[in-house]
């Protein structure tokens, strides 16, 4: 009995290792935990990679929305000068009888690029070239500020300038068509960029007045240009076709810019001279006076310039009244007309708070009346140009003036200035005095070298200006 007593039975130890002995069904439910732990893991992971993901998409597309779409092509400039970003101590430097290329210099090195580009459209005082480089000058800071936007506007105007400006040589257009090209490389303007390089080949090929040294020049210029735009294959190609064109020499030397010959000086008015020079006094000391008070309490000052503005004004209706009613040769005319609208670009600017601060507040209640005042001396002006053009003894005269009176048209209607222009109108007129032009480079036999003629360019709804050859159809 004992024996079997102690073969039925077990040890404590026994006892608890058979106990503790895992079962087959122990042994299934332990493997199976791992895999599940696994499988909740890896569903954690992609559920948090796909929120994470989902919250940057979220973060980036919120970002883009945000960024400034950029607009490639031609817009008003005046309707683009936001008044609040403009400096008034750097605004009014023209006022104070600064140079505007001065003031946009001076705008720019104090890190100001809106106050410098509202100066440059503003500007009367401004040549062609050094309009067109000033724009320049401003797009790049733009670029800088990742301004794209306004930027890709200024570069549009230097290739519009280098196109219609009518007192350029063709060297100053081909460097402003290379800057613009540059810049609208910068700004991803690749229709806009297309022009500016075509336009710069065509200077090379055709241009009547450049020396082969400044042929070469130019070549070498646009060759790393196109390298760096389209590659070295592309660039190589243009080299070699630009070989022969080089070596062009020119054929006929600068001509004159006919307009000067149809204007003519005023009689001085010493009051009004007097006048004018105290309202310069007057803004220098405004100026003065923010500069001191970063911006503080000018009322003083500015009341006091806004007084010489009043005066101004009055002196100049009494003085163009005498004028008129005196009789002027029509050269004088021209001289009167000018001077009318560079007074009424500073009245729009005032009207407009475009020196960054109100200075006379009743023209800013006169904008509509300013605007009218400033498209009818434009038509006058104009029509009075070409009235005198018509009297030109030789047709090629006539034809020389009245390219350059288009130009002119074109350019300022460009730079926002003559708001009543039809600019297909004056495309029509363009085109058929070109024609004229271009029909005697046929009949001399001159292809390339025969000279270069600004034409309009409609693509995809943008109008664009470009020099073509003269002998071209």
């Amino acid at each position: 009995m004992r024996n079997r007593t102690l073969r039925t039975s077990t040890s404590p130890c026994q006892a608890s290792s058979t106990a503790t002995r895992p079962g087959p069904p122990a042994r299934a439910g332990r493997n199976r935990h791992p895999i599940g732990y696994k499988l909740l893991i890896l569903s954690l992971s992609g559920f948090i990679a796909l929120l994470v993901t989902g919250i940057v998409s979220l973060i980036a597309y919120f970002q883009l929305a945000r960024q400034e779409r950029v607009i490639h092509g031609w817009r008003n400039p005046l309707e683009l000068i936001v008044a609040a970003r403009i400096r008034p101590d750097l605004a009014l430097l023209p006022l104070a009888g600064v140079s505007s290329e001065e003031a946009v210099r001076e705008a720019l090195a104090a890190g100001e690029p809106d106050t410098a580009f509202a100066i440059v459209v503003y500007a009367t005082d401004l040549d062609g070239a050094t309009r067109g480089g000033l724009f320049k000058l401003v797009g790049e800071r733009f670029v800088q500020a990742s301004r794209p936007n306004d930027a890709s506007l200024c570069f549009q105007l230097a290739h519009d300038l280098a196109a219609l400006s009518p007192d350029l040589a063709d060297v100053a257009r081909f460097d402003l068509s290379l800057a613009a090209a540059r810049g609208r490389l910068a700004v991803g303007d690749d229709m806009g960029l297309a022009l500016s390089l075509e336009q710069a080949e065509t200077l090379i090929r055709y241009s009547a007045l450049m020396q082969p040294v400044q042929r070469l020049r130019a070549s070498e210029q646009l060759v790393r240009l196109v390298a760096e735009v389209r590659g070295e294959r592309a660039a190589a190609q243009l080299k070699a076709s630009l070989s022969e064109d080089v070596n062009l020499r020119p054929l006929q030397g600068l001509a004159p810019f006919m307009l000067l010959a149809f204007a003519a000086p005023l009689p001085l008015h010493p009051e009004l001279e007097q006048i004018r020079l105290e309202r310069q006094r007057r803004a220098l000391a405004l100026i003065d006076q923010w500069i001191a008070l970063e911006g503080g309490d000018v009322g003083p000052e500015q009341l006091d310039l806004a007084e010489f503005l009043r005066r101004e004004e009055l002196a100049r209706l009494a003085w163009y009244t005498e004028l008129a009613q005196a009789g002027l040769n029509p050269d004088q005319r021209v001289t009167l007309l000018s001077e009318q609208i560079a007074w009424l670009l500073i009245q729009l600017q005032a009207a407009r708070g475009d020196f960054g601060i109100s200075l006379v507040p009743e023209w800013e209640g006169r904008q509509t009346e300013i605007w009218e005042a400033l498209v009818k001396n434009q038509a006058d002006l104009f029509a009075l140009f070409h009235q005198q053009a018509a009297q030109l003894a030789d047709q090629r005269d006539i034809d020389q003036a009245e390219l350059e009176l288009i130009r002119l048209e074109l350019i300022n209607w460009r730079l926002g200035r003559y708001p009543g222009l039809d600019p297909d109108e004056r495309d029509a007129a363009l085109g058929e005095v070109t024609a004229r032009v271009r029909q005697r480079f046929a009949e001399g036999g001159a292809a390339k070298g025969s000279g270069v003629l600004p034409a309009p360019r409609i693509t995809d709804g943008r109008r664009s200006y470009i020099l073509v050859g003269g002998a071209s159809p």
